[in-house]
């Protein structure tokens, strides 16, 4: 069996998406926000921690701005958020402080209450000597830090217009890894050019898989994304999880049918 047959396998075991749709970009964002919060706060009480990678792109934005105001409207702060990691679905090999940098959007969540030492960053060029080493270190502080099951309770997902999710492109060969929870990413067809991605593996896990999008652009890819299962022509198809929750607004689920 090849390595894509194995993905599309292992995402149709997996239960079909759900979709939540609104009209508009902020409020299915706000929805997604308070359905991490609620999830994250049963991890913290049923396993003592409870584990959430971030997207970026216009999600990971809007996400990043919705959840710590979620959090204290929840009452989700203090203790709880002490217990509360970070991860990132994916992150572009550049310094830190660049602005391509995805970890640039949990200024809020720190300040919210989420202890720096809980944001786990991955290494850039000034720290590493290259894309496989921040790879390397990435998995070993899965390894050492992670979810003690290797589940994570929340992974966020924008969806990119050519259906790509973290750094998992249409037929490019690290979104075809099987046997590892990250890839290292060449040669990405979106720059900038190096990237350090979670795997497959990791997302068909996860307990709860969240693809957010919005935008008529969106729109063919979110077609595609709920389609069979395609891991070289839309990765995002195969983007599931014990659960998953496809919150879209009304512009990026034209076309859907009912």
């Amino acid at each position: 069996m090849s390595a894509a047959d194995l993905i599309e396998k292992r995402a149709t075991d997996l239960p079909a998406a759900t979709l939540v749709r609104r009209p508009s970009f902020d409020e299915v964002c706000t929805l997604a926000a308070e359905r991490t919060a609620e999830l994250l706060a049963e991890a913290v009480s049923s396993r003592g921690s409870g584990h959430l990678a971030l997207t970026g792109g216009s999600a990971g934005i809007a996400l990043a701005r919705s959840l710590p105001a979620t959090f204290a409207a929840a009452g989700t702060v203090g203790p709880f958020l002490e217990n509360v990691h970070l991860w990132f679905g994916d992150e572009r090999f550049v310094a830190a402080g660049d602005p391509d940098r995805n970890d640039l959007l949990v200024t809020g969540l720190v300040e919210a209450g989420i202890p720096e030492t809980n944001v786990h960053r991955v290494c850039g060029p000034e720290l590493v000597a290259g894309v496989d080493a921040a790879a390397g270190h990435l998995a070993e502080e899965l390894s050492a830090t992670g979810p003690a099951d290797g589940r994570f309770d929340v992974v966020h997902l924008g969806v990119g217009p050519d259906a790509h999710v973290c750094s998992l492109f249409p037929g490019h060969p690290a979104a075809l890894l099987t046997g590892g929870d990250v890839v290292p990413v060449r040669s990405s067809p979106k720059p900038p050019p190096e990237r350090v991605s979670l795997t497959f593996d990791v997302l068909h896990r996860s307990r709860c898989v969240m693809v957010v999008a919005g935008g008529a652009g969106k729109a063919e890819a979110v077609r595609a994304g709920l389609g069979m299962p395609d891991a070289v022509g839309a990765p995002a198809s195969c983007a599931r999880g014990l659960t998953t929750t496809w919150y879209l607004d009304d512009a990026a689920a034209n076309g859907l049918t009912a």
